[in-house]
């Protein structure tokens, strides 16, 4: 469950590798960075469509989410694996 929907994107981000997880948070940052200019364009507007920007923050809180997700899964394998290579686990 991700803000009280399920997201096959957490299923999936919780059996990556690390190379994956790598690669999605890479491509979660400029998915990331795309909504934030669109809602710029947006906001710049004359007449602000009110209810794409909502759509967007939702977007953005999912990504965040997701990117949260990511690198704390990330940390957790990068510690583990440190933790192999000098022999406490």
């Amino acid at each position: 469950m991700l803000l009280g929907e399920p997201s096959p994107s957490l299923a999936k981000i919780q059996t990556m590798n690390t190379e994956k997880l790598r690669a999605k948070i890479a491509s979660l940052n400029e998915e990331r960075g795309r909504l934030v200019t669109r809602k710029d364009n947006l906001t710049a507007l004359d007449d602000v469509p009110t209810d794409k920007v909502d759509n967007i923050d939702n977007l953005l809180a999912r990504i965040d989410a997701l990117l949260d997700a990511a690198k704390e899964r990330l940390a957790g394998k990068l510690e583990r694996a440190a933790a192999r290579r000098n022999g406490t686990l």
